[in-house]
């Protein structure tokens, strides 16, 4: 066959992933704090999107402006998120239902009793009022946690204080200040003398002696470079730092261990003289640092709420606070489309209007979708709601997907950096996705989550003279019905930081 060019009509199917359906991919996953620092910056892009109106008197022209915003999708000209989601198989099967779509409000302000009678597991009242439209705005009144907090002075604030008052030469000040930089919270310095001596130019005795007044400075243990050091400043200042104490602090590996015998012989001493060593090795503080003000921890704010109502049933409810409320400003649109007259201008308009109509859509979508799926893996856990985490069953995100017809990556993404309020503590939705482990009772696997928390309430009432090893704790897990072996509990064993059957005889059975 000869080759020459030639003209071809083909026909075919092809997904396109615009740049606006990747993001409203990624919207999906996004974390509360990523979706707030997302919106913000789109609300400073796009002269037509607003925050919603939070004031307690709008005028009456903001009340009608806010009526028109709350009906923002007018232009049938302008490309809307579900022609952007449809085409996407792992968001289009999302629940497409209007924005204007009114939900029952089964929720009340009774907080939930133990004594509520109990109905179905599956039986869910949902509320929907946190939608998109109805969330809480950027600037919530009252003060945010670290306003409140008092104002609490630093460890590097202190021992600033202390560098100042203190009469040393400028050099050393100047190693002394480098190295208040180098602590963390817990005041270990964090660098290597060396590589501080190679920073500076100078030898390592330079900073060595630099270290040794810094040392001095309150409170005693800060600048120490390991635990072993950390105590025995605090010793040296306690006048109890004599050569058995050394050799005690230098093994507290061994003492780790409790492997005693061993000790009084590496020390030199009696039982007796052992114990009141080891009695004062706990009363010092091994993080001498922490006594000060440090960063202020973020506080983990659920995405979505469950409580059980008097009725029994379990209640789904988004968290408004994470929800920001975004407008669409369809009177300044008209107002500048009218005056303007440049094709480029019209151009950008025509822009700003789609990706703000698609905001709004892609938003909603999200806080949809999220209630969706957190209100099936209600239905899934219903058992671990009501009676605890032995009752936490086995699964994935595949049998999710299934129930609510939507793609696994889908899921993946709603459940990703997504926290759930719960009558028994705040989980990540990842939390509630286990292995199985197998039944030797029914054809119903046991989560892995569940046979850890087995394991250990095993382990926590040991008898001190019985310790159950390994092999013991597969027998014992066998008799309830769990089917593991004796690899897979060394595992979770390790993975919960639970020390070996020998360790724990030593820890338990200690007798100096």
């Amino acid at each position: 066959m000869a080759l020459s060019p030639r003209l071809e009509l083909k026909l075919s199917q092809s997904l396109v992933m615009t740049p606006q359906l990747q993001q409203a991919i990624k919207l999906l996953q996004y974390s509360n704090i990523d979706l707030v620092n997302f919106v913000t910056e789109e609300l400073e892009k796009n002269p037509l999107l607003e925050r919603g109106d939070t004031r307690e008197n709008p005028s009456e022209n903001d009340a009608q402006r806010q009526k028109n915003n709350d009906n923002p999708v007018t232009e049938a000209a302008q490309p809307s998120a579900d022609d952007y989601l449809k085409q996407d198989p792992i968001t289009a099967s999302a629940n497409d239902a209007p924005l204007d779509t009114n939900f029952d409000n089964d929720f009340n302000n009774d907080s939930p009793t133990d004594n509520a009678p109990s109905q179905a597991s599956g039986d869910l009242g949902v509320n929907a009022k946190s939608m998109m439209g109805g969330g809480g705005s950027f600037d919530q009144p009252g003060d945010s946690l670290d306003q409140r907090l008092s104002d609490e002075i630093s460890l590097q604030d202190e021992l600033l204080n202390q560098l100042n008052m203190l009469s040393c030469s400028v050099q050393d000040k100047i190693i002394i200040q480098y190295l208040i930089g180098a602590l963390d919270e817990s005041g270990y310095l964090c660098e290597e003398v060396e590589a501080i001596a190679e920073h500076f130019g100078t030898d390592v005795h330079e900073i060595e002696a630099a270290l040794s007044i810094a040392q001095a400075f309150e409170p005693v243990g800060v600048f120490a470079r390991d635990l072993s050091e950390c105590l025995k400043l605090q010793q040296r200042e306690n006048d109890r730092l004599d050569p058995a104490m050394c050799l005690l602090l230098d093994n507290l590996d061994i003492l780790a261990k409790r492997d005693y015998n061993k000790l009084m012989r590496i020390c030199k001493v009696d039982a007796e003289d052992l114990k009141d060593m080891v009695s004062e090795i706990q009363a010092l503080n091994p993080k001498p640092g922490m006594a000060f003000g440090g960063s202020v921890v973020q506080t983990v704010i659920p995405d979505v709420y469950i409580r059980k109502s008097p009725k029994g049933t379990w209640l789904v409810e988004l968290n408004n606070d994470t929800l920001p409320k975004v407008l669409l400003n369809n009177s300044y649109f008209s107002e500048v489309k009218k005056i303007t007259t440049q094709k480029k201008d019209k151009e950008y308009l025509a822009d700003c209007m789609a990706s703000a109509n698609w905001l709004v859509k892609a938003l909603d979508q999200r806080a949809r979708t999220i209630l969706k799926v957190s209100s099936e893996l209600v239905k899934h856990q219903a058992d671990f709601f009501e009676k605890g985490i032995k009752y936490l069953k086995p699964l994935n995100l595949r049998t999710i997907a299934e129930a609510i017809e939507m793609h696994e990556s889908t899921v993946s993404r709603v459940t990703a950096n997504k926290y759930i309020a719960t009558n028994r503590g705040t989980f990540e939705m990842k939390y509630f996705f286990t292995t199985a482990i197998a039944s030797m009772n029914s054809e119903q696997g046991h989560s892995s989550e569940a046979v850890k928390h087995q394991i250990r309430t095993l382990i926590d009432n040991e008898d001190p003279k019985k310790i159950l090893s390994d092999d013991k704790l597969v027998i014992t897990l066998k008799s309830e019905g769990i089917d593991i072996a004796r690899r897979t509990v060394a595992k979770y064993r390790e993975a919960m930081n639970i020390s070996s059957s020998i360790q724990r005889r030593r820890e338990k059975n200690s007798r100096l």
